[in-house]
């Protein structure tokens, strides 16, 4: 009876150790450091009172046409005035955040998605991007912030 328990007890601690080492593995192969889901906004003033006074959210950027909240410690919540935009159409974008945007950017063109953009700069934010769509029409950014602070909190 002794020994079936320490068997069971060894079995459980071997099964606690691979799954902290699976987990350590997949953090430190993930390619996204966040995600901001961004939506599209005709009038700007309502999205923001939505954001701030319904959604109590915490404005954490402010580029004039975009602004991003907090939802938790890595996921966002941005809203962007849909008539300065020229990137997307539509009325959301999924932005995942990387470290390796170059890497990204040669990973995914190998891939099949659709109106899949050139790698652009934006230095009003600063950061660098590319837009693509899936099959379903869905849109996607992929990006890298360029400056020490927002690299932090993304």
């Amino acid at each position: 009876m002794m020994i079936n328990l320490l068997r069971i007890l060894l079995i459980g601690l071997l099964t606690i150790l691979t799954s902290c080492n699976n987990q350590n593995e997949r953090e430190a192969n993930m390619k996204y450091t966040s995600a901001i889901t961004f939506l599209y906004y005709e009038d700007f003033s309502y999205g923001i009172d939505f954001f701030e006074n319904v959604l109590q959210l915490d404005l954490v950027m402010d580029q004039g046409f975009a602004r991003v909240y907090q939802v938790n410690e890595k996921a966002y919540l941005g809203i962007v005035q849909k008539k300065d935009t020229s990137e997307v159409s539509g009325n959301t974008l999924f932005s995942l955040t990387t470290t390796n945007l170059n890497d990204e950017y040669i990973r995914v063109k190998q891939l099949q998605v659709y109106k899949l953009s050139e790698l652009k700069h934006f230095e009003s934010i600063p950061l660098k991007s590319f837009f693509f769509d899936d099959k379903e029409g869905h849109k996607f950014e992929i990006q890298q912030f360029l400056n020490d602070e927002d690299v932090k909190r993304f």
